[in-house]
């Protein structure tokens, strides 16, 4: 009788704890991003939703995930490390690109507004950056405010397309507004 209660107790234990293990997926819908662009020859802040849409993955390695395909991009991708405390000055973005913060914090603010983003590396550390000079005479300031590194991926579009997206509004994007 006791090997019949362990052997039930095991079979009622591993399918629960098979079930525990398995997260369920949220899939978004869509990515919500800081955008750094240019209106009237100044740089602006904004909120864009993409258009284009997650998927899910077939791929090995994240099978069943959320998955954004991001198309357009060109090989001169380039790793940054930026010192804690550096200070990147009045610069305009060098061509239309993604930028991805994996780590510490960068603060965009703008010579002719108020408006400013805040972005912390990690999960929602990316923007797109495409206040060149041909849309904004001046550019943006970043400044590297933390004790630590801050590292940075810059993926420039192919012939500085943008994605397709619509304005959510004025200003960087809020923290809860990542996904959609």
């Amino acid at each position: 009788m006791k090997r019949f209660l362990s052997i039930l107790s095991t079979l009622t234990v591993y399918p629960l704890l098979a079930y525990a293990t398995i997260p369920e997926s949220k899939v978004p819908g869509t990515l919500n991003i800081t955008a750094l662009t240019g209106e009237n020859g100044q740089s602006t802040l904004e909120c864009w939703q993409l258009e284009r849409r997650f998927d899910i993955s077939d791929d090995p390695g994240t099978k069943g995930t959320a998955v954004l395909p991001l198309d357009g991009l060109i090989g001169e991708a380039k790793y940054s490390v930026l010192p804690p405390h550096f200070d990147g000055g009045l610069h305009n973005a060098p061509v239309a690109q993604w930028v991805i913060f994996v780590s510490g914090v960068a603060h965009i603010t703008l010579p002719n507004r108020t408006e400013e983003a805040w972005i912390r590396g990690g999960a929602n550390g990316a923007i797109i950056a495409a206040d060149t000079a041909d849309v904004s005479e001046r550019g943006h300031f970043t400044a590297y405010p933390s004790n630590i590194q801050t590292i940075a991926w810059q993926i420039p579009f192919k012939d500085g397309v943008l994605p397709t997206h619509r304005v959510l509004h004025r200003g960087a994007c809020k923290r809860d507004e990542g996904w959609s």
